[in-house]
């Protein structure tokens, strides 16, 4: 018996993967904007950034490197079928 997806499943799950991928670079982006305004407000408010930039310098890159993460595998997933889907039509 043929296990293989249909294309119906196959639609379904690159939306679901492209659905990830751009929900945490939105995510991302966000983060790194709400940390910049906290940056700017606690300079605005002539107070110590001191906390928003130990934050940022932990969150920023942990967020980016997460995302980075889930783009790569994502990626390498979509090669990795198309590789397959191309074998198989050669076939």
């Amino acid at each position: 018996m043929d296990e293989r997806p249909t294309p119906r499943i196959n639609r379904m799950i690159f939306a679901a993967q492209v659905l990830s991928v751009s929900l945490i670079w939105i995510f991302v982006i966000g983060i790194a904007v709400w940390i910049i305004n906290l940056i700017s407000l606690s300079l605005e408010l002539q107070d110590v950034p001191g906390a928003s930039v130990a934050i940022s310098i932990v969150a920023i890159p942990v967020f980016f490197t997460l995302a980075a993460i889930l783009t790569y595998v994502f990626v390498g997933l979509q090669k990795e079928r198309f590789r397959l889907s191309n074998k198989s039509e050669e076939k």
